[in-house]
């Protein structure tokens, strides 16, 4: 910057120093037109108008002196304005587009007042230009770095909280739901459905936080969810949400799923029972978890996404594992035998029963000719001792609890 450029924008600054508040009001006017989130909140409003005239004040009174614009610190209601906007939940996108739309409006007014100086035509507009973006970058990256530091701050506070109340609905019989709905931020008393997500194999942890919130918005999404839901993270890799939903809530897992692998967000999920009030955001989280308990028990066989409606039958028994591991046994006898012979037995006969005895079916979905189905369950009955005309059900049940057993224990598995 020249001497004499310093000389015209000092001079030029020094003669609006009596226009500050006009200079003010319209960047607040501006920022207030644009950005209604503001408008719609006293303290927002308030912070908003000091800290504009602050950072006003500050630049005007330092380019007026000449002082170097990159070692002025942001104004302290500048750096409150950014923290109440953390613990609020602006997005720090909106703070810096305030920040831009600022200094658009106060160059504006300068040139305004200043036509008769054609300033805005020779270098000293150039000049003053870059002095103004120079403060605004450097202010921008402290009130960042406020907002950052308080949003971290925060959000560590909030989940804390949230997983104090979450466990205390889950493990104790009665709850202060006002307090808890409070501080939760969700309510108890609609329609719920717990959720598992969790991350396999080796994945960076800085990326989790990323993932889990694209999966979650992917389960909004899909299923049409408009309210808030509530998560708390059960470790580093897992986490647990609820949904508030409608009694007829239902979500395809084979379309989440989908979703998911093509968007590159390798979360699994296990989405639980849709269940009412207090007691039903319990039960929906235990059948979420036995959900959760079938899926791993299955391995990778399992799809990345299961739904409760899917297991329904079995999640009802899998609380006793030596019950159904003896049923089990009792009613396919040989056929429970924890090899790969045997696990295309039971699957094939479990896939002609689903399709209602279709051995066409049953091939289509299994991709093998029709002769091959027959044969295969021919051999399957010959091992259980049944005949297919008799009552299939125990079978049914007991070959579906077979699907989602580990493979070569021959029980199924909590894990």
């Amino acid at each position: 910057m020249s001497t004499e450029s310093n000389a015209t924008i000092s001079e030029v600054v020094q003669r609006l120093l009596p226009q500050r508040d006009a200079l003010t009001a319209a960047v607040t006017e501006a920022i207030l037109r644009e950005i209604p989130e503001f408008a719609h909140d006293a303290r927002l409003m308030t912070l908003l108008e000091a800290a504009a005239s602050e950072n006003i004040s500050a630049a005007m009174h330092a380019i007026s002196l000449g002082s170097r614009l990159d070692l002025i610190d942001a104004p302290a209601a500048g750096i409150e304005h950014a923290r109440i906007l953390a613990q609020r939940e602006v997005p720090i996108t909106v703070l810096l587009r305030a920040y831009r739309l600022g200094q658009t409006r106060f160059l504006e007014g300068v040139f305004e007042q200043t036509r008769d100086l054609e300033l805005e035509h020779g270098s000293g507009a150039l000049e003053l230009v870059r002095a103004v973006s120079t403060y605004i970058d450097r202010i921008s990256d402290q009130v960042a770095s406020a907002y950052e530091q308080e949003r971290e701050l925060w959000v560590g506070s909030k989940a804390a909280l949230r997983q104090h109340w979450v466990n205390q609905i889950l493990t104790e019989g009665t709850v202060d739901v006002a307090q808890a709905e409070g501080a939760m931020r969700y309510r108890l008393s609609g329609w719920h459905v717990a959720v598992e997500a969790w991350i396999e194999g080796n994945h960076d942890s800085a990326n989790v936080v990323g993932f889990f919130d694209r999966a979650t918005a992917m389960l909004k999404r899909i299923t049409h969810v408009r309210g808030e839901h509530l998560s708390v993270p059960t470790d580093g890799f897992q986490l647990r949400l609820w949904l508030p939903v409608t009694h007829g809530f239902s979500v395809d897992g084979s379309e989440l799923a989908q979703a998911l692998s093509e968007a590159g967000v390798p979360v699994r999920m296990a989405i639980g029972a849709v269940r009412q009030g207090v007691t039903g955001f319990r039960s929906s989280a235990r059948t979420a978890q036995k959900v959760k308990s079938m899926a791993l028990s299955a391995g990778a066989s399992a799809p990345a996404v299961l739904t409760h409606g899917e297991v329904a039958p079995i999640a009802l028994v899998i609380d006793d594992p030596d019950e159904v591991e003896h049923f089990v046994s009792q009613t396919l006898k040989d056929l429970a035998l924890p090899d790969l012979r045997s696990d295309d037995l039971r699957e094939t006969l479990l896939t002609y029963l689903e399709a209602n005895r279709s051995y066409h079916v049953a091939a289509s979905r299994l991709h093998v000719h029709r002769n091959t189905v027959h044969y295969r369950v021919q051999q399957a009955m010959d091992q259980v001792g049944m005949e297919l005309s008799a009552d299939t059900l125990a079978l049914q049940l007991a070959l579906t609890i077979c699907r989602w057993r580990s493979n070569g224990t021959g029980q199924v598995s909590e894990r």
